[in-house]
């Protein structure tokens, strides 16, 4: 049966607009093809400066920016020329028309459904392409209620992991978008349901996972969005906490106190930045040879960060006091945001990664975690 559904729409609405209107959903355009061809710590920094401004907001994109990668990689067959083009027009806002292009002010936005629920129940289970058909369900897909192109993650009968991928009009026979995200933090990233009833999958759509995957630093780079979001949040939590207690002649326990909290801001910034200079010299190599390097580095910068973000955004009400409990006050939502965007993986796994490797030399699996 249907989730139950709440109408579609967000007060984060016209910012998500204006983020389309920014350019930034175009970062990963090449420069061949009219794009700016940032580098990772480029638009790294540009994600955690719109989840400065709010949590939700950074983590509209985040999958967006991962995704569109895999439109522009020349070895893989289903990305024509003359498909790179037109996916790199869409997201320049180059709309084109009966053979024409046209110029828009607004890109297109990509938006995740890569997880499944594991009850059995009617329409869950992996999402399965058959006969060239998607059927099934997706849960937790940010950005869903905001976007034009829905990826969704898929396997074909008998498969037993996803194996490639489907980029899909939103408004495509069949696609429903349910605005359901109830769960704690997150609240306007439009984290709620899609599914999927007999929609029809044209094989120009589809894009193979292990294609993406030979992408260089292809887990490495989202998992460094994902840090730079939660030193936004984090950075917006400090900011607000100070703003309330803000005074020209502070004891020394308050001074020891910020000053604890300003250091460890500004540990969470720096194991970022330089994750972001590692990918920065793989990107700018084509190369895979340090791969498995950027990948342990970013991991090690995402520990540290889920770890220094969340303790941040809770110790701010030892500054605060009660006055931040106060409903107006609104820090609440910084610790939601960032409890619940931390646990999208499992910190201790990838610690157990991190030390195999320091032991054994074993090299991190290839994946979107890594």
């Amino acid at each position: 049966c249907m989730p139950a559904a709440r109408p579609l729409g967000s007060p984060m609405e016209p910012a998500v607009t204006e983020l389309k209107r920014s350019g930034l959903l175009a970062a990963t355009v090449p420069v061949r093809l009219g794009g700016p061809g940032l580098s990772p710590s480029q638009i790294a920094s540009r994600v955690g400066a719109l989840a400065e401004q709010d949590g939700s907001l950074g983590q509209v994109p985040q999958s967006h920016l991962s995704f569109s990668r895999w439109l522009f990689k020349e070895a893989d067959p289903a990305n024509t020329p003359e498909a790179r083009q037109y996916w790199a027009d869409r997201l320049l806002g180059i709309q084109h028309h009966s053979g024409s292009g046209s110029s828009s002010d607004s890109s297109i936005l990509f938006a995740n459904a890569q997880i499944e629920s594991a009850a059995a129940t009617a329409g869950g289970g992996p999402v399965v392409l058959d006969n060239g058909r998607l059927n099934g369900r997706k849960i937790f897909c940010t950005g869903s209620i905001y976007a034009e192109v829905i990826v969704v993650a898929a396997r074909r009968p008998g498969e037993d992991r996803q194996t490639l991928a489907a980029f899909l009009p939103v408004d495509a026979p069949g696609l429903t978008v349910v605005d359901d995200w109830s769960a704690l933090g997150q609240e306007f990233t439009g984290s709620g349901t899609v599914v999927f009833e007999d929609v029809t999958v044209p094989e120009g759509a589809l894009r193979s996972f292990d294609a993406a995957l030979t992408l260089p630093g292809y887990g490495a780079f989202a998992q460094l969005l994902h840090a730079a979001i939660d030193v936004g949040i984090a950075t917006s939590a400090l900011d607000a906490a100070l703003e309330l207690t803000r005074q020209d002649d502070p004891d020394p326990l308050t001074s020891h106190l910020v000053g604890e909290l300003v250091a460890q801001r500004f540990a969470a910034e720096a194991v970022v930045e330089k994750a972001g200079r590692t990918l920065d010299e793989l990107w700018a190599s084509g190369g895979t040879d340090t791969s498995a390097e950027a990948s342990l580095q970013v991991a090690a910068a995402k520990v540290t960060t889920g770890a220094l973000t969340v303790d941040l955004a809770s110790r701010i009400y030892e500054l605060t006091g009660t006055r931040g409990t106060a409903g107006g006050s609104n820090l609440d939502r910084h610790w939601r945001e960032l409890r619940t965007h931390t646990l999208h993986e499992r910190r201790r796994d990838k610690l157990a990664t991190l030390g195999c490797a320091a032991l054994t030399g074993e090299n991190p699996p290839a994946g979107p975690k890594f």
